[in-house]
């Protein structure tokens, strides 16, 4: 009888085992739905669903409405600008918006940037050509919803197949200077240095910065942490590649090329690459998306010396890499990364916060866009609920906006604006503190292009716990910093360069 009991309780335990066991596996699969609809596409109703050859994707606010608006590039077709309406809608406004914005030609990684620190976005054009190579183009914002194009006057009408343009402060005077990455047979890429009067001036040759790979990318970030931006620029051609190159930016309008010794000189047919820091250590790491190749990771260690850890990314994709963009999509406080692929399918891989990455787009395979060539994508609030949305650019088939659902209080948006600095502070870092705390919550980097042909909002978005309060410091280019303490989450702060006699002023205080 005593075995016979025995027996029986063992028997009741197993069940209760099993199921505890099924109904833990009940709360994993009903996660996995729901992360399944965590994105949702809302190409169509938003209006957004161009599908034209497209190549690139800018977000510029370019009205100062609080909305984030689209401007999308195409090799083979018109391009097409689109307003941010609110309440996930947007008007194609190309037609009244200025003469030559759609540009029906070859149109690759156009870039917003206020080059004239008049506070409105302009718009500078990476152009090709499809019957012969036709110049670059630079479209002042009139402040009223229209463009002029003053591209003669400005001195910036580069004939060269411009892959990808970024703007930039690389010199730290103030206003924002133009580098244009080259693709073709002893193409040169170009740096033009604004001169602070509407015109530009081409230094590429003074500050070294001239390379004749075959270049589809180049990004910026400062990554040894001397406020001065240093340049990545991406290379390669079929079949065998080419090496990569950072140029480290010497602080006297000058550049050394230093990607070998660096740890950063990727040998494969890369495409696109972006800066973040994943492991929230303060310095921007690096991740490369290569064309033929394996994709690749680097770690930083703060003075612009990378190693290689690729195998923090799980089951990364070989090859066809195009488009990566890096965002907190899910407010657990680290960075996560979408990237384009150019020929299977796209991935999300989330960060488990010690900066190792899985891919779970098999989880939200509405994000995948299988069998599609995507090409630039990019992160954006578009509605203003605190989440990131996602834009993915498409090649002959219609282009993706997919609405984040995550709508929680977890987050905090920071604006930078410069005075000293360029009024769009391109450059600046942005860093979170728990309030009274040391201990690093985020690092960003405010910048132009990234990734592929992309540009996100010049917006420093940080996933964070709505129970706590946080401390915000912005690290202008300048070297001037401003700070906003004990700050609740759930909503969009703005951090204004002070002046140099604000700095005295506050100096004198603190004594």
């Amino acid at each position: 009888m005593k075995t016979d009991l025995s027996v029986k309780r063992r028997g009741s335990m197993c069940k209760k085992t099993l199921c505890m066991l099924l109904a833990s596996v009940m709360v994993l699969f009903g996660a996995g739905l729901s992360m399944a609809q965590e994105f949702s596409d809302i190409s169509a109703t938003a209006g957004v669903a161009d599908a034209g050859f497209g190549k690139g994707v800018a977000f510029a606010d370019i009205n100062n409405d609080g909305l984030v608006d689209l401007y999308v590039s195409n090799k083979g077709g018109a391009n097409k600008l689109y307003l941010n309406k609110g309440n996930g809608k947007f008007e194609d406004i190309t037609a009244r918006a200025g003469e030559g914005l759609d540009y029906p030609g070859f149109a690759m990684g156009s870039v917003f940037g206020d080059y004239n620190n008049d506070g409105f976005e302009d718009l500078y054009l990476a152009t090709g050509g499809r019957y012969e190579i036709e110049a670059n183009r630079l479209f002042r914002n009139n402040g009223d919803g229209t463009f002029t194009d003053v591209t003669n006057e400005a001195g910036v009408g580069l004939k060269a197949f411009t892959y990808a343009a970024s703007f930039v402060d690389y010199d730290n005077d103030g206003n924002l200077d133009i580098y244009c990455a080259n693709y073709g047979v002893g193409a040169k890429n170009i740096l033009y240095h604004n001169n602070g009067d509407g015109t530009f001036s081409d230094v590429t040759d003074v500050a070294g910065v001239g390379d004749r790979s075959w270049s589809w990318m180049a990004v910026w970030a400062d990554v040894n942490n001397d406020n001065f931006v240093d340049l990545y620029v991406v290379n390669g051609q079929y079949p065998v590649g080419e090496p990569n190159r950072l140029y480290m930016n010497n602080g006297d309008g000058t550049f050394k090329e230093v990607a070998k010794s660096a740890g950063v000189a990727d040998p494969n047919w890369g495409l696109g690459a972006a800066f973040a820091d994943i492991d929230k250590d303060g310095d921007q790491d690096l991740f490369v998306s290569n064309y033929v190749g394996p994709n690749n990771l680097y770690l930083n260690d703060g003075k612009g010396h990378f190693t290689m850890a690729s195998e923090k990314i799980a089951s990364t994709h070989e090859g066809w890499g195009k488009g990566p963009t890096f965002g907190d999509v899910d407010h657990d406080g680290d960075l996560d990364l979408y990237e384009g692929d150019c020929k299977l399918a796209n991935q999300l891989y989330l960060n488990d916060g010690k900066g190792n990455f899985h891919n779970v787009a098999d989880q939200q395979p509405v994000l995948k866009c299988e069998t599609v060539r995507t090409k630039g994508t990019a992160f954006a609030d578009i509605d203003n609920d605190g989440d990131l949305d996602l834009y993915v650019i498409n090649w002959g088939a219609e282009n993706r906006l997919y609405l984040n659902n995550q709508n929680d209080n977890n987050w905090l948006k920071v604006k930078v604006t410069g005075t000293i600095s360029s009024k769009d502070a391109y450059g600046t870092k942005v860093t979170v503190f728990e309030t009274g705390k040391t201990r690093l919550e985020g690092m960003q980097e405010i910048r132009s292009a990234t990734g592929f042909c992309a540009q996100s909002p010049k917006v420093a978005h940080f996933g964070l716990d709505a129970s706590k309060r946080y401390d915000v410091v912005a690290t202008f280019p300048s070297g001037i910093q401003a700070r906003l303490d004990n700050l609740k989450t759930g909503q969009t702060v703005e951090l204004i360069e002070p002046s140099v006699v604000e700095q005295k002023q506050l100096a004198s205080i603190d004594k």
